[in-house]
């Protein structure tokens, strides 16, 4: 037997999958065929000398009448085929069984996640389709039980198929038994699950009650009543399990939220909690995260706040105490010596560049502030930056001339109009253009622009550092940080940022670029 399965092994093709599915389905509609035979041999042949309607090719066709005996040797001879066709069918599916069928091995994937009771549920509903066609149908008119049993047979297949994908899990996609540990669960009687099952469980009991009282009182036999009620009650269990499935997934979710927020609250903020769905219980956790989200973000302002104050106190106290002392100095000096005019004068010159400087870096300490606090007020109107900006350099002029650069202007021929507050934004033009005139290599050029494209505009301002810049871009822009970092030139080190700030304020952006002594600030805003 082996040599001879071994050479028709080699005559038909091993992984030739359309004759592995070929044989699959003519092997359950050959059994199908095979099984309704044998029935009626066993129970349909009360009389063999009546005769008996069948259709003329067997199953299917015309209606005829035939004596039982002629039925009976038709029968034996259908039973000894379709049994012969079945048991070469099972040859040829354990020769071709290694083969692959990517269509049906795709939709087994697809059913391994489907739970045991709604195979059953499919079996038990085509089993009772099958018995009300049965107990209505006459003998041998076997046409509709042919296709229930193929169907049967099909869906016990694509089952055991499925089961045996996760066969070291198979109890976990029985959905009943969950819900039964749960309602049996007595150390977690008050969880949400505990309850839904034991409503669930209730309801099949009291379902089964109701049905075998009705079904008693019309049938005359309270055992057929009995076994029909806890049929039902048995098929209505696969409905109730998936609700109890469904419920559960949210449960489920809503204990990882209940959890999770835990974490939050000892002050994790952040923690994130996955948003699964689109319902109410989802909207709460992405809530949370935005709450969170919000407290992190509050929490950050607060310390950056906290070390702004610290910064301030650290960096401001030496720029007010060295014009302070001199200020003490001089006046100590003009109270107790008598100078001549001139020296007096002098001295007097000292004392107002020294209290100027104090006045401007406390001004500034001042505004920075408020930017920090958001008391600060910001009037959007349609503006000509372009006229905003050459007017700034108009009144900027003698600072411009005593620095000795060569300050080059190239704007558009036309208004450049955008929404911003003039007051504020000249105070950023302001603020950058003294920052050239002092920090800039006597006699060189500094480039002013401006350009419109895409629908923005660039202002760009390039000059070259009289001293080296060893500091990133980024860094300047933080409060008290001087790119002079021997402070031998006046200023806060708050400039930068406050127009940095400023202009955030009013929709545009600030950057800058340093490309070894050429420094480069680029200012955007949207044309309006």
């Amino acid at each position: 037997m082996d040599i001879k399965l071994k050479t028709l092994n080699k005559s038909i093709n091993i992984e030739d999958s359309k004759l592995k599915v070929a044989s699959l389905l003519i092997l359950f509609l050959s059994m199908s065929i095979c099984f309704e035979s044998l029935f009626n041999l066993a129970f349909s042949f009360h009389n063999i000398y009546e005769y008996s309607p069948i259709a003329r090719y067997i199953f299917f066709g015309n209606v005829i009448h035939l004596d039982n005996r002629s039925i009976l040797s038709i029968e034996v001879i259908v039973t000894i085929v379709s049994l012969a066709i079945s048991i070469g069918c099972i040859v040829v599916y354990n020769i071709t069984k290694k083969s692959n069928i990517k269509i049906f091995d795709s939709f087994i994937n697809l059913t391994s996640n489907v739970s045991i009771e709604v195979f059953l549920f499919i079996i038990g509903f085509i089993f009772f389709i099958r018995f009300h066609t049965w107990s209505s149908a006459p003998d041998f008119f076997d046409n509709s039980l042919i296709v229930c049993d193929f169907l049967i047979l099909t869906t016990t297949y694509i089952a055991y198929k499925s089961f045996k994908l996760s066969s070291n899990n198979l109890l976990s996609r029985l959905i009943v038994l969950s819900m039964i540990k749960d309602f049996l669960d007595k150390q977690n009687k008050k969880t949400i699950n505990n309850k839904i099952a034991s409503i669930l469980v209730i309801s099949i009991i009291i379902q089964f009650i109701i049905m075998f009282i009705f079904l008693s009182v019309i049938s005359y036999f309270s055992i057929f009543a009995m076994i029909y009620a806890m049929l039902f009650s048995l098929f209505s269990i696969i409905p109730y399990s998936y609700i109890y499935k469904l419920l559960t997934k949210k449960t489920k979710y809503i204990e990882y939220i209940s959890k999770n927020i835990k974490t939050i609250e000892n002050g994790d903020l952040s923690h994130k909690l996955k948003v699964i769905g689109n319902d109410e219980i989802s909207s709460i956790a992405s809530s949370i995260n935005n709450i969170s989200l919000g407290l992190e973000k509050s929490l950050n302002e607060q310390l950056k706040s906290e070390k702004m104050k610290t910064e301030l106190i650290t960096n401001v106290s030496h720029d007010l105490k060295t014009p302070l002392t001199s200020i003490v100095s001089y006046i100590d000096i003009l109270k107790n010596n008598e100078l001549d005019s001139k020296t007096t004068k002098d001295y007097i010159n000292i004392l107002d560049k020294k209290a100027t400087r104090l006045k401007d870096l406390v001004e500034d300490i001042f505004e920075a502030s408020k930017i920090s606090s958001g008391d600060i007020e910001i009037n959007l109107k349609k503006t000509d930056i372009k006229e905003l900006l050459i007017q700034s350099i108009v009144e900027l002029e003698d600072k411009i001339e005593s620095s000795k650069l060569d300050f080059i202007i190239d704007t558009p021929d036309y208004p450049v109009f955008t929404n911003i507050d003039g007051k504020r934004m000249f105070r950023v033009f302001e603020n950058l253009i003294t920052n050239i005139t002092k920090y800039s290599l006597a006699n060189t050029r500094v480039y002013i622009d401006i350009n419109v494209k895409d629908d923005y505009i660039f202002i760009t301002m390039k000059n070259i550092s009289n001293h080296r810049l060893n500091i990133s871009s980024d860094e300047l822009l933080e409060r008290f940080v001087r790119g002079d970092v021997s402070r031998n030139t006046s200023g806060s080190g708050l400039g930068l940022s406050i127009c940095s700030n400023l202009v955030d304020l009013q929709g545009g952006s600030l950057k800058l670029d340093i490309d070894g002594d050429l420094f480069k600030v680029i200012l955007k805003f949207k044309v309006y």
